[in-house]
């Protein structure tokens, strides 16, 4: 009889088509445990001076991930640490071209901090957990097994438990501080793995997994921005050296953001601490467990406030965001990881940001597939560029796409030809076209539709302008699909619009790509819900801008009732 196995959220593994109690050892972890066995990091039997810790203590690598020299005996030579991070790379199904650039990262971070919130609201049962097939060959979400919901602390062991192992075999020098004190029985609210010196390796991941299996949440106060504070501190001893050497820290801060919800000076003073933190040499990943709007939209504003801080869902809402501006692009899980682990580049990073350009996914797969040492036909040469594509994808596995819920390619070829290769086939040779996610030749249309053919639009109203994105012709009477009002809906903001004031707020929209909503039933349902979310936190009364004027009022009071209307009848 098959079986299939799949990654249960606390870690271990069961058996499908058996009963519950049956574990199993982590999948994942052997299949990494089996590419990677013959690279051992232990290249000698040397013995090295341990070091010693304390609570409290901020202990410092013996050497950096990016240090050339490697000459600390104690640690792994940086030629190991390249092969492990090979063996990563392939064992997540990830092309080999990347691991330039993910080297390139690898060599730039001087260590990392995790800032992991053990608070009681940790405990609510509303998370996602994953199911991953034995060969990556399927990954579902779970929201409940065995005897109840999976709660956000279980969703984030996961993410740890993966993270631990990598930071162990590749060497990346990771402190963790739990917000709060777990007690002398459990262990410190400071550890460390790859800190020391590689023979500690053992003892560190042991006592790294006894801490988070045995913390309790009960505290319901959660001081981020006190501890935020204090790694600020510790950082900005260092920040010159970082500064000189070309490196940084990455932080990596996982939250549910509940303290941030609630009323007081709790938002402002993270605020405060966040910006203090971007002052330096610092990476910030924000890995959210939650989906709260109030909480999503607090980071997101913040993303798009500062450039070196990076938001993250869970592996399936990250996917539908890259997709909704993206997508032709499969996100994989070992993208996903890589993102975590802050070791993709800040190009990887707008993934989720905006819709790139045929520039921008030329520059991607240059980046993803070939590392740079093979030179990928210029999409101006359209017929070579899809050629070349198309005999890379034939030599990569296929990926699991969480959006249509199968394998597919890294790669959609027929969505790139659907939105560029007509026009880039009848380009004249050296110019570039940037992909509107609105569709091609509407933002001249609305202008055109209100003013009834006639070729002088000054007499357009804002009213006849709104109109006609909200409706469809010739009598104006229906509304338009939600994925057509969402998106076309930038053609109502200056200076497309020029019947209204412009406001930096029209610039805080995320275009999205039509060809994000080309598919049907579940899979088309829940993209459409997850764009009309996102909107509906940019329209929100309570999120404009106070000093709006009053055409500016009467516009985003429109559209936000038209969306809800149009969400009314067709998504519940």
């Amino acid at each position: 009889m098959y079986h299939s196995y799949f990654y249960v959220p606390w870690g271990h593994h069961i058996l499908a088509d058996t009963e519950p109690q049956l574990f199993m050892t982590t999948i994942m972890d052997d299949i990494i445990e089996s590419k990677v066995q013959n690279a051992s990091l232990d290249d000698g039997n040397r013995k090295a001076q341990r070091r010693k810790t304390h609570t409290g203590s901020f202990i410092q690598p013996s050497t950096h991930p990016g240090e050339k020299s490697h000459s600390n005996k104690s640690v792994p030579s940086l030629s190991s640490c390249k092969k492990y991070i090979r063996h990563y790379i392939d064992s997540l199904q990830l092309p080999p071209g990347f691991f330039a650039a993910v080297m390139k990262s690898y060599e730039s971070i001087d260590s990392r901090k995790w800032l992991i919130e053990n608070s009681a609201s940790m405990n609510i049962q509303d998370a996602h957990a994953m199911m991953v097939g034995f060969k990556l060959e399927y990954i579902a979400s779970v929201e409940f097994f065995g005897s109840g919901y999976v709660t956000r602390w279980q969703e984030f062991s996961q993410t740890f438990d993966f993270h631990v192992k990598m930071s162990a075999r590749c060497w990346i020098p990771t402190e963790f501080w739990l917000v709060n004190d777990p007690g002398l029985d459990v262990g410190n609210q400071r550890f460390s793995v790859a800190c020391g010196s590689k023979q500690d390796l053992s003892e560190e991941r042991e006592m790294a997994y006894k801490i988070i299996n045995s913390a309790t949440l009960e505290e319901k106060r959660n001081p981020l921005a006190s501890q935020l504070r204090r790694i600020e501190k510790h950082i900005a001893k260092n920040a010159l050296d970082l500064k000189t050497n070309n490196k940084h820290i990455v932080l990596m801060l996982c939250t549910d953001g509940d303290e941030l919800g609630r009323k007081g000076s709790a938002a402002q003073d993270f605020v405060d601490s966040v910006v203090a933190l971007s002052k330096l040499p610092v990476k910030i990943i924000v890995r959210l467990y939650t989906d709260d709007d109030r909480i999503i939209d607090f980071f997101n504003r913040l993303d798009s406030k500062l450039t070196d801080i990076e938001v993250l869902d869970d592996y399936f809402g990250e996917a539908m965001e890259v997709y909704l501006h993206n997508p032709w692009l499969t996100y994989g899980l070992g993208l996903h990881r890589l993102r975590e682990a802050g070791l993709t580049s800040d190009f990887v990073g707008e993934l989720d940001e905006r819709c790139f350009s045929i520039e921008d996914i030329h520059r991607f797969c240059e980046e993803f597939f070939t590392g740079g040492e093979v030179d990928l036909p210029h999409p101006n040469n359209w017929d070579a560029f899809i050629s070349s594509l198309a005999t890379i994808l034939s030599n990569e596995k296929q990926q699991w796409n969480p959006i249509m819920r199968r394998q597919t390619a890294w790669i959609d070829i027929k969505k790139l030809e659907k939105m560029f290769g007509r026009r880039k086939r009848h380009s004249m040779p050296n110019t570039s076209f940037q992909y509107s996610g609105a569709g091609v030749g509407r933002r001249e249309s609305l202008s055109s539709e209100a003013s009834g053919g006639d070729s002088n639009i000054d007499d357009v109203t804002l009213e006849q302008v709104i109109q006609r994105w909200s409706h469809q012709p010739p009598d104006y009477k229906k509304l338009n699909s939600m994925q057509d009002l969402l998106v076309n809906m930038p053609m109502l903001f200056p200076p497309t619009n020029t019947t209204v004031e412009a406001h930096e707020y029209f610039g805080k929209w995320k275009c999205l790509s039509r060809e994000a909503f080309t598919g049907e039933g579940e899979e088309l349902n829940s993209l459409l819900k997850r764009a009309a979310r996102r909107s509906k936190l940019f329209l929100h009364p309570d999120k404009l801008p106070k000093d709006l004027t009053k055409s500016q009022t009467l516009l985003f009071q429109a559209i936000w009732d038209v969306v809800q209307e149009q969400e009314m009848k067709t998504l519940r």
